[in-house]
């Protein structure tokens, strides 16, 4: 995916400290959300894995 343009800001240190404040429930939710995304893509990669594996044991036991 690509990243979107990023904006260069000279800030101060009590500035830049403010807007990481301001923005750090926004990132962990941001992250968490990425989290979900993973582990609900991996539970339905493993069972797409898992139902290969039992169609093709029924087909080599039955055909």
């Amino acid at each position: 995916m690509a990243r979107r343009a990023r904006l260069r800001l000279w800030l101060s240190d009590d500035d830049a400290r403010q807007v990481r404040l301001w923005l750090a429930p926004v990132l962990a939710q941001r992250r968490q959300q990425a989290a979900e995304r993973r582990r609900r893509r991996r539970r339905q990669l493993l069972t797409t894995l898992w139902l290969l594996v039992f169609a093709i044991a029924l087909l080599t036991r039955y055909l």
